[in-house]
C-alpha cells in the first residue's frame, strides 16, 4: 500500500474512532479529553453532532477517497487539519491554563499535516 493511501486509511480510522466515541459516548469522552462536563442539554447534543457525527462522515469520506480519489482526499484532510491547527493555537493563547490532551492533540495534528503534505509531494 503507498504511502498516501496508508495516510488515508490511519487519519480515517481515527477520525471514525473519534467521531464513534461522540455519537455514542460524549459525556464521557468530553469528559475525559477536557476535564469539563456540558453545561446543557443542548450543548452535549451539539457535541453529539458536531464532534461526533461530522467527525464520522470525515472518516468515512477519507476511506472513501483511499479507493476513489486520494488526491481530494488528502486535500480535505490537509484543509481541516489546516483550519484545526491555528484554531487550537489561538484558544491555547486566548483561553490558557490547558489540560495535557490539548498539547498530545495539537502534536498529533501537525505531524499528520506534515505526512500529509508529503504523501500530497508524493501523489
Amino acid at each position: 500500500m503507498s504511502l498516501p493511501k496508508y495516510l488515508l486509511w490511519f487519519i480515517g480510522g481515527f477520525t471514525v474512532f473519534f467521531g464513534l466515541t461522540f455519537v455514542f459516548m460524549p459525556h464521557y469522552f468530553f469528559e475525559m479529553y477536557t476535564g469539563g462536563k456540558f453545561p446543557t442539554t443542548s450543548a452535549a447534543i451539539d457535541v453529539r453532532s458536531t464532534y461526533g457525527g461530522f467527525s464520522l462522515g470525515m472518516g468515512l469520506f477519507l476511506f472513501w477517497c483511499s479507493k476513489n480519489n486520494i488526491r481530494a482526499g488528502l486535500t480535505a484532510a490537509l484543509l481541516a487539519l489546516a483550519c484545526i491547527i491555528p484554531a487550537r493555537i489561538l484558544g491555547l493563547l486566548v483561553d490558557g491554563s490547558p489540560n495535557n490532551n490539548m498539547f498530545l492533540f495539537l502534536g498529533l495534528e501537525v505531524v499528520s499535516l506534515l505526512a500529509v503534505l508529503l504523501a500530497l509531494r508524493k501523489k
